[in-house]
């Protein structure tokens, strides 16, 4: 049959629409599908890492709570959904999904017990979408640390406690490395005996002969460590080639080990916001006792020094009074301050008891003088006068202890006896309690030599009559 010209080129037009429709459409070649994922590698805080997720995969979310714990993600070829669902699983978070908008919030203890892992409601499938990817198992590390986060907070605390003073205990030699506020960095080849940091990271490349620990930062190891390693606040990171013969544990981050590492003790995490929070305000709690008992140790120190400089000076005041006191008296009243050498020499005890009933009477005959007009200058004179002849003979009893010390008869003059006697009375009464006794038995025959001599000045027996020949009998 032949169709007319008139009629072809209509024909044609109308029939390249429905040829169009029935060409197939293009599929998504393995550059586009390869698109779709992202690579993460990201050490901070959980919320820097959320936002940083979104970011690479082009998501939007929102976070709400606290999410200041430490943080780290490493993640290759997935998609930002499941990069998103494997962090809340890890640090127990809840999503919610509304219109392709994404909202994440620390979970409660509810949702915990009731054992709601993070987890996301699966997007509407789009009619040319590619096939889902499924989402890999959670590692059992992660898992065990998201069972681990509603650990008793009273045994968190104690441990973070009892590792905070050991450390303090033993980091006290001379290859020990301690860093606060700012991170350490153990380089290959070097050894030290343990290494440990107060807010900050610390990273073990060489060899630790104890125990590396880091309070509020991230701890990783690629060298050697004998003893144990600790994050509190952080996580740890056990690299190719790490070797840790001790335990590996962190609380309130998790353990990340590497092909490669090996670990002969035990590995426990304790992940999760809530741990991360409570771990953080115990290492701040400690770290300020610390610094309080700090403070309080240098302001004893500088108590005892100034205790010992006034108590240095106060001996060398007394010294140097009571020495003046007997110097002069030997220059001027040299008759009565031999005079009370003899008395102290001869009768110290009869002295002592002296000198004891006088200060007994002292006190009720200065009351008594101080109720009358006239009495009060008496008092003024007692109390200037007493002292001063009671240090005279001090001096006196101090001279009578040095002429008996071995010192060359050349050099015993009575400003060296006078000395000697003194400084060993002074040194003696710095003796608790012995010292007291031996001051006050010194002072107690002092003062009765005085009171017996009058000062040095005691008559020599009574005159004789005088009786003459030409008187009648």
């Amino acid at each position: 049959m032949k169709i007319s010209k008139r009629l072809l080129l209509p024909t044609l037009l109308l029939a390249s629409p429905l040829a169009l429709a029935q060409t197939p459409a293009p599929t998504p070649n393995a550059e586009a599908r390869a698109q779709d994922t992202i690579n993460v590698q990201f050490r901070g805080s959980l919320r820097d890492a959320i936002q940083k997720i979104a970011e690479e995969g082009g998501l939007n979310v929102v976070v709400t709570g606290d999410l200041d714990s430490p943080a780290e993600v490493r993640l290759k070829n997935v998609s930002a959904e499941q990069a998103l669902r494997t962090v809340a699983r890890a640090y127990s978070l809840k999503i919610d999904q509304d219109s392709g908008i994404y909202t994440l919030r620390p979970m409660t203890a509810d949702e915990k017990a009731q054992g709601s892992a993070a987890s996301m409601p699966p997007a509407p499938p789009l009619p040319s979408a590619p096939a889902v990817v499924p989402v890999p198992p959670v590692p059992p590390d992660v898992a065990d640390e998201v069972a681990r986060s509603a650990l008793d907070e009273d045994e968190v605390k104690e441990r973070v406690r009892e590792k905070m003073k050991q450390v303090r205990r033993s980091s006290r030699g001379s290859r020990d490395v301690v860093a606060r506020g700012r991170s350490l960095e153990v380089k290959e080849g070097e050894t030290v005996d343990s290494a440990v940091v107060y807010g900050g990271n610390l990273v073990v490349r060489g060899n630790v002969d104890d125990d590396a620990v880091v309070f509020g930062g991230n701890l990783e190891v690629t060298g050697h460590v004998e003893g144990d390693v600790h994050a509190f606040g952080g996580n740890v990171v056990l690299g190719p080639g790490a070797t840790v013969e001790g335990d590996v544990s962190s609380f309130g981050g998790q353990v990340i080990k590497q092909d490669g590492a090996r670990v002969e003790g035990s590995t426990e995490s304790f992940g999760g916001a809530n741990i991360g929070r409570m771990v953080a305000g115990e290492i701040k709690e400690n770290i300020k006792q610390s610094r309080r008992n700090a403070s309080s140790d240098e302001d004893h120190d500088e108590e005892r020094e100034e205790r010992g400089g006034n108590s240095f000076a106060g001996f060398l005041l007394t010294f140097a009074m009571l020495f003046g006191m007997g110097f002069l008296g030997q220059l001027f009243f040299p008759a009565r301050m031999k005079e009370l050498g003899a008395e102290v020499r001869a009768q110290p005890v009869k002295n002592g008891v002296v000198g004891l009933l006088g200060a007994l009477a002292l006190i009720p005959t200065l009351l008594v003088l101080t109720v009358t007009i006239i009495g009060i200058p008496l008092v003024l004179a007692l109390l200037v006068v007493v002292p001063l002849v009671t240090a005279m003979g001090f001096a006196a009893v101090a001279s009578e202890i040095g002429t008996r010390l071995p010192v060359p008869s050349r050099r015993k003059t009575q400003a060296t006896v006078l000395a000697l006697g003194l400084l060993i009375l002074l040194v003696v009464g710095h003796i608790p309690v012995l010292g007291g006794i031996v001051l006050t038995l010194a002072t107690l025959v002092a003062l009765g030599a005085v009171i017996r001599t009058r000062f040095g000045h005691r008559p020599r027996g009574m005159p004789e009559p005088i009786i003459s020949d030409h008187m009648p009998a």
